[in-house]
């Protein structure tokens, strides 16, 4: 990638951040960000539909700084690190929800709460079936598609997220929020031996 488009999208990237920790996001126009950000409009515009384009590309950025394993060169990832691998990334989110409470905060808040929720677990999603598909055969679970398991895995880390967050995001609960998406991966993501 150019060295100014890295150098555009990383000023996009911060400002956004900070914009979403100061207002919902139905309140931060695009001119906002591109004022925060010191980049023309018709540099966004060039890039991005609108503003909601823009968030689905920053929510892949955000994962994009989680933890990957990738198999080694024999295509073999052990279960325990698969396993260590889903606590690391469960733990660097809840590090990143954390440091960024008051952007937390506005998502939940906003009046677009179920669109913005909606992108973030079609991220997970994608994201869950391109990991997973490192790692598994394509019919591996059978007879569900991984398609439909990512989707059902994402939507319930999304709602445990959510609930943790609503009910104060409690730091002695995370243990807890980690078994459970442990076990929906474990009861969802294991092969079908046939």
């Amino acid at each position: 990638m150019d060295l100014r488009i890295k150098k555009t999208y990383r000023a996009l990237f911060d400002a956004f951040t900070e914009l979403l920790e100061e207002h919902r996001f139905e309140d931060l126009t695009v001119a906002m960000l591109c004022d925060r950000a010191m980049i023309r409009r018709t540099t966004f515009y060039k890039h991005f539909r609108d503003k909601n384009d823009y968030f689905a590309f920053y929510i892949d950025e955000l994962m994009s700084g989680l933890p990957q394993k990738q198999p080694d060169e024999a295509g073999a990832v052990s279960a325990e690190d698969v396993r260590a691998l889903r606590h690391a990334i469960l733990d660097d989110a809840m590090d990143l929800i954390l440091t960024h409470e008051r952007l937390m905060d506005n998502i939940l808040a906003s009046s677009m709460s179920g669109m913005l929720t909606n992108v973030i677990c079609d991220r997970i999603a994608r994201s869950i079936r391109e990991r997973v598909m490192n790692v598994l055969a394509e019919d591996a679970l059978a007879p569900v598609s991984l398609e439909m398991t990512s989707e059902f895995v994402a939507g319930g880390i999304i709602r445990l997220f959510t609930i943790w967050w609503e009910s104060g995001h409690d730091l002695e609960r995370r243990p807890e929020i980690a078994d459970v998406v442990d076990a929906l991966f474990e009861r969802t993501m294991t092969p079908v031996h046939h």
